[in-house]
């Protein structure tokens, strides 16, 4: 009797062909944009009373911040308050500059992690720049300070 030989059971294996990196490629593909829409469905349910992180704001070099972030929440806001003191020597405005800031309001993102828009309000005090971070919960146009 003659022995038969599996072709799939021995030997170096098979190198991939097109359609077989074609659909390796679509399987990656769907796996990270399925992630990325539960990353964002998870951050809709989750997104309620959650105010803005104060890491988006760093103090430049010779800056420091001042105490702790204190959070307030409202009805139609969430709100970060972040105070930076400037440098030896250096004025509020100047600092509010160096970061890229203005005393009129400025929008930070949305970025593909967080597809909510921040605002962000500078204004001086006795211990340099209060900086605030907002969340607006609605859509309206009315932005205040």
């Amino acid at each position: 009797m003659t022995e038969s030989r599996d072709p799939d059971a021995a030997g170096p294996p098979r190198r991939p062909d097109a359609r077989d990196r074609r659909i390796l490629t679509l399987t990656i593909t769907a796996i990270v944009l399925g992630g990325y829409v539960v990353w964002q469905l998870i951050g809709l349910v989750t997104v309620k009373d959650v105010p803005p992180p104060s890491w988006l704001i760093t103090a430049p070099a010779g800056a420091s911040v001042v105490g702790e972030p204190r959070v307030t929440r409202e009805p139609y806001r969430a709100t970060t308050y972040v105070t930076v003191r400037p440098a030896e020597g250096q004025k509020a405005h100047q600092l509010v500059a160096e970061m890229g800031l203005s005393e009129q309001p400025t929008q930070i993102g949305p970025t593909p992690l967080d597809w909510r828009p921040v605002w962000v309000y500078t204004r001086p005090t006795e211990d340099g720049v209060e900086i605030r971070l907002v969340y607006l919960r609605d859509s309206g146009e009315l932005i205040t300070p």
